[in-house]
């Protein structure tokens, strides 16, 4: 289906002189990543030769907009994901949408089927890392209820975000099963995250200490040295 929806004076390639066009409408389909999706695209229509073109701006318009059908179609997280996000932290509808900046009206619209645009995509996708809601949180608390906000701060997600709290930037550059680990093996020790993580710099130092003087190169990070059966160097004997 096509559809004309505004008129313009723009230069006619085939007439090689600037023509009246009309700007018509109409749903194209186009493959992505192998998965086919339609699409709304627009063109100019000289009402001279009747010549079809895109002009400036509309070639990249029509890419942003297969772009983003597909990404509805097969990028956009399901309402179970959402309703087990938003759980995470214990939140309600209207709690979570007022931290990340939309109405309750909107959460229970995704949560019911809805697709989120592009840019409520990306709120929500930030908000699946712990230290990134609690950023979010911070600056939006005051919005909801007392009641809400003492149920988000003993929720699970809120806990994991404060426990890396000044190790933000670590937390990021570890993946959920890391973070896990750390977060369990401080919990066995008796100690702080921020403690446990001190502990496995300590040890991987102590290695890479022994290893540079056999010749070999240095551990890669942090991430390794979790991935690793941590153990704390054996002390030193001394000969009596």
């Amino acid at each position: 289906m096509m559809r004309a929806i505004m008129s313009n004076r723009l230069p006619c390639s085939r007439c090689g002189a600037t023509r009246d066009v009309e700007i018509i409408e109409r749903v194209e389909q186009v493959t992505i990543k192998g998965k086919e999706v339609s699409f709304e695209a627009h063109y100019s229509r000289c009402l001279t030769c009747g010549d079809e073109f895109e002009a400036p701006g509309q070639l990249d318009a029509n890419l942003d907009a297969a772009r983003e059908a597909y990404a509805r179609l097969y990028e956009a997280p399901s309402p179970e994901a959402l309703v087990s996000l938003r759980a995470r932290y214990n939140a309600s509808q209207k709690a979570f949408g007022a931290i990340l900046g939309f109405g309750e009206l909107t959460m229970n619209g995704y949560e019911s089927g809805g697709t989120p645009d592009s840019t409520n995509r990306l709120l929500l996708k930030l908000a699946a890392d712990p230290c990134t809601f609690k950023a979010m949180y911070d600056i939006n608390s005051g919005k909801i209820g007392m009641t809400q906000r003492r149920r988000i701060e003993e929720s699970p997600g809120y806990k994991a975000a404060s426990s890396w709290y000044g190790l933000e930037a670590l937390s990021r550059e570890l993946t959920e099963l890391q973070r896990v680990k750390v977060e369990e093996c401080a919990t066995r020790a008796g100690r702080t995250v921020p403690e446990q993580v001190a502990r496995y710099v300590g040890d991987s130092s102590f290695r890479d200490y022994s290893r540079l003087m056999e010749g070999i190169s240095w551990s890669t990070g942090v991430a390794q040295v979790i991935d690793m059966k941590s153990e704390a160097p054996a002390p030193l004997s001394v000969a009596s």
